[in-house]
């Protein structure tokens, strides 16, 4: 080959040879250490990769080597022997060690003015240097590549580029833009003809739609990638792991269990230390929610070890939050706590908001146990500021109840009410997201259910066309024969009728068969509806009291409120709050305190006529709702309310009755202006509530003007 060709045509054939040659000697190296070593197997695998990985660094130093190389083929000898070499690392799965390589061919290449290599080595080091979190060079590297790839027509390292960059802005949270540059990645990898690259981009933008909400189209996005992968064998091990975090999403633990396990297995099977690490690492995570805090830190322990060693900034930083999780679990505090300091740490060098937040998440929590409650107060409003930009509602909702806590232990009973609303809106929001998860879930099962009973329907289709196919060849077989004479045709027509026969028999047969799966269709689609009208119901229903929850019912008002603006009719709002209620909490517990509120409910919902609403607007606090009503009529039947909640809680509490009582705010659509909004409305009835509260409790107040 003369040294001037740029890619040589046997390069990409030698490639997977050599690697393995490499790792067969890798692990004869790691045979070699000594067995008592405490690490993980696959860290001293990696201690080994590095230790071939330093010779062969040493030996291209070697000034004979450099002279031998440009005696034989020059500058593009010795630009060969690097990539080479980085491959070599490449193989023996240490992204230090290939970039570094990488980066001196890729200097050389550009030297010579050798377009093709300098395209395929800016692709290698803008992926290396993702992988060591190194965002600001891999963003620019992938813009240079974006730019030479598209100015000499290389689709495919364009994708690349694109792939890149989607992964970058993910992981910086901005997730609409790491769409766009997926969506082109998956189209350009489609018109260069890569499969296998438009499978990883598929997967990588499954991963965002999940981040991004968008549940439906990330489990199809998924499931679509693992068909493919499965029938390939690439990075099973990958696409594994991202199901199991979405099944994690909408908390089906059996589900996300078995991926993991199957994540892991590939992992294994691959023999590539990183695809273990990061499975076993995001297992971690689903062990920790289940609270199998041994097998948590087991897991993230493993997964570390191996990160530590492949110098793996980004998964080495959710690990130590992992760790931190377990430890916590485990009550180790003071472990946990230098683990999430860790953790916060490598998120602010990397910018990842997301671990940042999750960190100072579980700090807080370290501190409000701790009584720390200036530290306390620091870490969860950045906590909160992070986690309201990433998206990140469990953690948000669990966000908001402890600075509900903190107020608390600060005796500030303002700030603690307004969190306890934040945090009761986040929790029905949350219910609701979840609901939707798992039914977009059911429904991309339904539809790839679907269409298998529709390829199915077409192959049957299919049979019966070919029957007929066979049917009409023997037709005109039987034709031509009956021109042989009277005898042949007469022996043609018996054996012609025994076939037909055969054939009505086998098209009776596949027509009850197609029935019977049309049958089954039917009977999955009733299914389907059912478990909708379920989620609907468990979306849009306090689960404790049976009355609508917040969520629900303030859109119920708002339709109402627009209807009587309209109408020009009468609206009224009115904020009802048990008296007392942490006071009955504490003499009888918790349990005969969500009774009281079961009981109270049904008593309001008594008092009240088919048309108006009602709902629990958080805590114990309730929100009805009355349209086309005089002002005096609702003031007595809000009286009727509270004398007759009151008597249904004195027949539950006997020896409470002189505290089990509600008080009762009431704002008119009149009082606060014709085009009040519900907001208006609802602060209007809070002031009159917080009014008669402040008079005594256990009486219905008006808001005046």
């Amino acid at each position: 080959m003369h040294p001037g060709n740029p890619l040589p045509p046997h390069r990409r054939r030698r490639r997977a040879p050599c690697a393995s040659r490499l790792l067969l000697v890798t692990l004869s190296a790691i045979t070699a250490t000594r067995a008592g070593a405490e690490d993980h197997p696959l860290a001293r695998l990696v201690t080994g990769s590095r230790q071939i990985a330093a010779a062969v660094d040493a030996t291209l130093a070697d000034p004979v080597t450099v002279q031998v190389a440009g005696a034989i083929g020059g500058a593009w000898a010795r630009q060969q022997l690097l990539m080479c070499a980085g491959d070599i690392g490449s193989a023996l799965d240490l992204p230090d060690v290939a970039d570094r390589l990488w980066t001196r061919a890729l200097a050389a290449a550009q030297q010579r003015g050798d377009t093709p290599a300098t395209i395929l080595l800016t692709t290698l080091v803008a992926q290396s240097s993702l992988a060591l979190g190194d965002y600001a060079r891999s963003r620019e590297l992938a813009e240079r590549l974006r730019v030479l790839a598209h100015r000499h027509g290389d689709a495919n390292a364009e994708a690349q580029a694109e792939n890149a960059l989607g992964v970058l802005e993910r992981r910086r949270g901005r997730l609409d833009d790491a769409v766009a540059h997926q969506q082109r990645a998956l189209d350009l990898f489609k018109s260069a003809g890569n499969g296998i690259g438009a499978m990883r981009a598929l997967s990588d933008l499954g991963t965002i739609l999940r981040d991004r909400g968008d549940f439906a189209q990330a489990l199809d996005a998924q499931l679509r990638a693992v068909a493919e992968r499965e029938r390939t064998g690439d990075r099973l091990s990958n696409v594994y792991r991202n199901l199991a975090l979405l099944y994690r999403e909408i908390e089906d633990t059996a589900a996300s269990r078995a991926y993991f396990e199957r994540a892991t297995e590939a992992a294994i099977h691959s023999g590539i230390p990183s695809m273990y690490s990061s499975a076993t690492g995001a297992y971690a995570s689903l062990l920790n929610d289940i609270e199998d805090y041994a097998g948590a830190r087991r897991a993230a322990e493993d997964a570390l070890a191996i990160d530590a060693a492949l110098g793996d900034r980004p998964h080495q930083g959710f690990e130590h939050l992992e760790l931190g999780r377990a430890l916590l679990g485990e009550k180790q505090t003071a472990a946990a706590t230098a683990h999430f300091d860790r953790a916060l740490e490598i998120g602010r060098e990397l910018g990842q908001r997301e671990l940042v937040a999750r960190s100072l998440l579980h700090q807080t929590e370290i501190a409000l146990a701790q009584r720390d409650y200036l530290r306390a107060r620091g870490l969860i409003d950045e906590a909160i500021a992070g986690l309201e930009a990433t998206r990140l509602r469990p953690q948000l909702a669990q966000a908001y109840a402890l600075r509900e806590q903190l107020a608390r232990a600060e005796h500030d009973d303002a700030e603690a009410l307004r969190y306890a609303h934040k945090s009761a809106a986040a929790r029905e929001e949350l219910i609701g997201i979840r609901a939707s998860r798992q039914l977009s879930a059911l429904e991309v099962r339904h539809a790839r259910s679907d269409a298998d009973q529709r390829l199915a329907m077409l192959a049957k289709d299919n049979e019966l066309q070919a029957a007929r196919l066979q049917a009409q060849a023997v037709q005109r077989r039987f034709g031509a024969i009956a021109l042989g004479g009277l005898a042949l045709a007469l022996v043609a027509l018996i054996w012609r009728h025994r076939g037909v026969r055969r054939l009505n028999r086998a098209l009776a047969q596949r027509n009850v068969e197609i029935e019977r799966q049309r049958a089954a269709l039917g009977e999955a689609n009733a299914r389907l509806e059912q478990q909708a009208a379920e989620l609907y119901h468990a979306a849009t229903t306090d689960w404790l009291t049976g009355v609508s929850n917040r969520r629900d019912v303030l859109e119920r008002i708002e339709r109402a409120l627009r209807e009587s603006r309209a109408s020009g009719d009468e609206f009224a709002v009115l904020l009802v709050d048990f008296d007392h209620f942490k006071q009955i909490n504490d003499l009888r517990g918790h349990l005969l305190g969500d009774r009281a509120l079961t009981v109270g409910a049904h008593a309001m919902r008594d008092c009240l006529g088919g048309d108006d609403l009602l709902g629990r607007f958080g805590g114990e606090e309730f929100i009805a709702a009355m349209r086309a009503r005089k002002p005096a009529d609702v003031m007595a039947v809000a009286e009727r309310m509270r004398t007759h909640v009151a008597a249904q809680l004195a027949w539950l509490m006997p020896e409470l009755r002189g505290i089990a009582t509600v008080s009762i705010g009431i704002a008119f659509l009149s009082d606060t202006g014709g085009d009040s909004e519900v907001a208006a409305l609802l602060e209007a009835a809070d002031r009159a509530l917080y009014a008669a509260k402040h008079d005594g409790r256990n009486r219905v107040h008006r808001y005046a003007a």
